[in-house]
């Protein structure tokens, strides 16, 4: 009779564990609202990435459960928190579902997590992922290992801006617009998060459902700072127009330009960056650590030194070609290539060498309305007046070939090559043997070299080398 008793009671058990299993789709707009416009997560750090391990290893191979109780005592609400929080932390896994089920444990724990995968082809999925590792390169070509976070953080920023357009229009909501290049906000903050975890800056992603947007959030030199890639890129999409109006921002700063109703895992209350004189203009470089930028209508430095003065030439007018004219904007583009800065006024482009102090000039034309760097190439702007928009007006290559630094692995060097130049470059690989690779033009090429100390050799066309020492990190 006990006995009989004990497997009634045993069975109810399991049929209420069964009764709480559930579907749960996510919506990653829809989270906490609260009265003054931000709320903090709230879910432990410890638990956070023993959660995250759990299920990306899961992800890696595309198990379609995981076990959570006793190990991870987490109920419903943290769950959806973390899960959340997962997705949007890894960009890598685009293939991991939106939506999972789970049940419940007595006393309200999650006992075991049901997966879901929008691919399920493995085949597929190594493909794409193929495919994206190759878009990162493309963007890692603008990046040296040298650079300060801030100037990556900002290199990204504007490769995106330059490359991606905002479109609603059956457009991608994860990080594959590295793709296709067209998607909205969603994709835009996961191909942000993307590159920050590549570069190993810490980053988050930010949500509000009153706004139905999402941002992005990293972390400088120990600070936490709010960046929207998205709202700075114009719509409709303008060539070589990058503003950096929405980079760096606190939370008090986000929110005075319009952001509210949003969730975000840390707080971000450094205004260092909140009043920034770059702010208000598209023009923004830097070299060797000096930021130089479009300020008051000249091209200065982070000191205040004037390099350009009166880009309009003085009299508020801006040409835009055909006698039409902009009256009181100044529509400069700043860039760099080899360390040369370059720039526009109405009138032309010109170069400025910050290890010399010269200016010289590039090209003379009228209507010039920003200027962008593509590799080794200048692409400049104009404004068509029919369809009252800025359009691609031309380009300028300005160098022969660009070639990234090495990005650093724990016992080799990678060194990333981007052959844009008219004729065939080869990679001479130091050691014992010496190994030549020959890369075509407009190819990709990596190169691995083991030992401390390494020499790339590049040669162009009339076989003169141009010689590059690099040194691998401790």
């Amino acid at each position: 009779m006990k006995k009989a008793l004990f497997f009634t009671i045993l069975l109810l058990l399991c049929l209420n564990i069964s009764a709480a299993a559930q579907e749960v789709e996510i919506d990653i707009y829809k989270v906490p609202q609260c009265e003054d416009d931000a709320v903090l997560m709230s879910v432990n750090e410890g638990i956070k990435e023993a959660f995250s391990e759990k299920v990306t290893d899961a992800w890696d191979d595309m198990a379609t459960s995981v076990k959570l109780y006793p190990e991870i005592k987490i109920n419903e609400d943290d769950l959806y928190e973390l899960y959340a929080m997962t997705v949007f932390d890894n960009p890598r896994y685009f293939y991991a579902g939106r939506s999972y089920s789970y049940n419940l444990m007595p006393g309200g724990y999650v006992g075991t997590l049901k997966l879901k995968y929008t691919v399920d082809d493995k085949g597929e999925i190594e493909k794409t992922l193929a495919e994206i590792d190759k878009a990162t390169e493309e963007i890692l070509l603008y990046i040296d290992p040298d650079m300060t976070d801030f100037e990556k953080i900002i290199a990204v920023h504007d490769y995106m801006i330059n490359n991606y357009v905002y479109d609603i229009t059956d457009a991608d909501q994860t990080m594959l617009i590295m793709l296709d290049k067209v998607g909205v906000c969603a994709a835009y903050s996961e191909a942000f998060q993307h590159m920050m975890n590549t570069l190993g800056i810490e980053g988050a992603l930010v949500r509000s459902e009153a706004m139905g947007h999402i941002w992005n959030m990293v972390k400088l030199d120990g600070e936490w700072y709010h960046i929207d890639v998205t709202w700075d890129d114009p719509v409709p999409d303008c060539v070589a127009v990058v503003r950096h109006e929405h980079v760096l921002l606190s939370d008090n700063g986000i929110k005075a330009l319009g952001h509210y109703g949003f969730v975000s895992p840390y707080e971000a209350t450094s205004s260092r960056y909140d009043n920034a004189a770059w702010r208000d203009d598209s023009g923004m470089v830097t070299v060797d650590g000096v930021m130089y930028h479009v300020e008051g209508g000249s091209l200065i430095d982070e000191d205040g030194n004037v390099i350009y003065e009166k880009l309009d030439g003085g009299d508020g007018r801006w040409s835009i070609g055909g006698g039409y004219v902009f009256t009181g904007g100044i529509y400069a583009g700043v860039c760099r290539v080899n360390n040369i800065i370059y720039f526009n006024t109405d009138k032309g482009i010109y170069s400025y060498s910050p290890k010399d102090g010269s200016v010289e000039t590039v090209l003379k034309k009228d209507g010039i309305c920003g200027i962008y760097a593509d590799k080794n190439t200048l692409i400049y702007n104009r404004f068509d007046i029919e369809e009252s928009t800025f359009v691609k007006g031309g380009e300028l290559r300005v160098a022969d070939f660009v070639m990234a630094k090495p990005c650093y692995g724990k016992d080799e060097v990678t060194v990333r090559l981007y052959n844009d130049y008219d004729c065939p470059v080869w990679i001479i690989k130091g050691g014992e043997e010496c190994d030549i690779e020959r890369v075509e033009p407009k190819s990709f090429a990596t190169a691995e070299f083991e030992g401390k100390e390494i020499e790339i050799f590049v040669w162009k066309e009339n076989m003169e080398p141009v010689t590059k020492k690099v040194m691998a990190n401790e």
